[in-house]
């Protein structure tokens, strides 16, 4: 608790010393990255505090305290640089719609599910307007970091800054993962005094997979997928550090090796060459192709149309007995989750365990959740996915309409994003950093947008017209001298044609 109430001094100092975009990121990698789990506060009518929740909040009240004074002029031709976008919520109709309905669609879900579920001896309560209220406001905080992307980060400045963050803080997490990796997971003990999962999830083979102070091994794995394609796309958007993002790629790929995750092994070694090789234009299409897989896999999966058969035999050829084995136990807990989920397939089965599975006699729980997607279909139905997973997609799918626009840096946080969601169909991964990166987006959607007079600072005028004279004759005037870069050729050249003229 002390480590969790504290991040709110350095929240503080964070925005008083870094620029407002740095803070952010700052602010939201380092307390997912450092704080502990399952460390929460609860007060009445409202969100549970823990390591997600209160730094977002935070950064909110920094945000909205700092940001109205850093918006200075910028001069001509630095569009973009260093921009906030004005309000809160998102500007572009689809983004405002989707957030709004992935709000309301919770509490909605708790207000038709106030009947009584009875399995046995196991009862599952009906929920009320209370419990509306408090789920809606639990959705709005679990989307700050949405909005706080959205606002802070829409510029080059503000995605270079987050590209730079993840590449930065996973090749110094990497050095913990190793030391896990040898020494077996224990680095959450030895700082918080306790394990956040269970010991036998973290034994692999004849090793160990690492995990230290995430929820689990498996959300590592992930994050260090996603700061290896910003590694290896960084070293082609800054060619003065190429050798040091190579590098850095090199090293936070090995260490995803060495962490013994073989899903988000698959899904870098699937996205790392289209970050190293493929151009913007299509890097931007092929993350757009697979933001729409995932949007629509549960209407893919209920008409049969995944190749699950074809995943299972290509598992069984290159890995063991007990990763088939796992893997065909989730298949298995998706399909009776997915099955009850259209039971109520409009705004599902709301919280408190209601989407699960239980055994009509005994009341015994005998499913499994371990995909975001069920679980939000599950317990929010159709509505609800469609608008948390829209919000995490559709910038992606925008932004394609016009691939030949869209910044190296976008193309490389849509590679980042769509790994992760890639990383949610068969675990839960969705974390602040993942909705940073979809609002981050989202902002860049608005900036394309916006007014030139509001983008940009002082612009140059066309130079005026000459007097005429009498007949139409237009007055001889000295041409204006072209705006040039000041460089010494340019100050000699100018200066001379000036002496000319003399």
């Amino acid at each position: 608790m002390l480590a969790l109430w504290s991040w709110v001094i350095v929240t503080v100092i964070l925005f008083r010393v870094l620029r407002p975009a740095g803070a952010l990121v700052a602010c939201l990698l380092g307390a997912y990255l450092l704080l502990p789990t399952r460390t929460s506060f609860d007060l009445p009518l409202m969100p549970t505090l823990n390591k997600h929740s209160l730094p977002a909040i935070v950064a909110t009240v920094m945000t909205a305290t700092v940001a109205a004074g850093v918006q200075r002029p910028r001069p001509a031709g630095a569009e973009g640089a260093g921009r906030i976008l004005p309000g809160w919520f998102p500007g572009n109709i689809w983004i405002r719609l989707l957030f709004l309905v992935a709000v309301l669609s919770v509490g909605l879900s708790a207000l038709v599910n106030n009947d009584t579920l009875v399995y046995g001896p196991t009862v599952r309560r009906g929920l009320g307007p209370y419990d509306a209220g408090s789920m809606v406001l639990a959705m709005a905080v679990t989307l700050l970091p949405f909005l706080l992307g959205r606002k802070m980060l829409a510029d080059e400045t503000g995605r270079r800054v987050l590209l730079w963050g993840l590449c930065l803080s996973a090749s110094a997490y990497a050095f913990l993962a190793l030391f896990e990796v040898r020494m077996s997971p224990q680095l959450n003990m030895m700082v918080y005094g306790f394990r956040p999962s269970a010991w036998i999830q973290h034994l692999r083979g004849n090793g160990y997979r690492p995990l230290v102070f995430l929820e689990h091994g498996l959300r590592l794995g992930i994050f260090l997928t996603m700061a290896t394609l910003v590694a290896c796309g960084l070293s082609r958007i800054d060619r003065r550090r190429r050798i040091v993002c190579l590098l850095a790629a090199a090293w936070l790929f090995g260490t995803l090796v060495l962490s013994k995750n073989l899903g988000a092994l698959a899904i870098g070694l699937l996205l790392v060459p289209v970050a190293l090789f493929l151009s913007t234009r299509l890097q931007i299409v092929a993350a757009a192709v697979l933001a729409g897989t995932v949007l629509f896999y549960p209407l893919l999966r209920s008409a049969d149309l995944i190749p699950v058969d074809q995943v299972v035999g290509l598992f069984e050829k290159y890995s063991s007995a007990n990763r088939i084995g796992s893997l065909n136990y989730r298949l298995k807990n998706e399909d009776i989750l997915l099955d009850k989920a259209m039971q109520r397939p409009a705004l599902g089965w709301s919280t408190f365990a209601r989407n699960r599975v239980f055994d009509p006699e005994t009341g015994r729980d005998i499913s499994v959740t371990d995909g975001v997607w069920v679980i939000v279909i599950g317990e929010s139905g159709l509505i609800g996915y469609m608008a948390q997973f829209g919000l995490l997609t559709v910038p992606i799918l925008l932004l394609v309409r016009r691939p030949r626009q869209v910044e190296p840096s976008t193309a490389l946080l849509a590679l980042a994003l769509v790994a992760n969601l890639a990383d949610m169909i068969p675990n839960s991964s969705l974390t602040p950093i993942s909705w940073l990166i979809a609002g981050t987006l989202a902002g860049r959607l608005e900036q394309a947008r916006a007014p030139a007079a509001a983008t940009a600072g002082p612009t140059t005028t066309d130079p005026p017209r000459p007097p005429r004279l009498r007949g139409g004759q237009a007055a001889e005037e000295e041409p204006p001298l072209p705006t040039m870069r000041a460089t010494p050729y340019t100050r000699q050249t100018t200066l001379h044609s000036r002496s000319r003229r003399g």
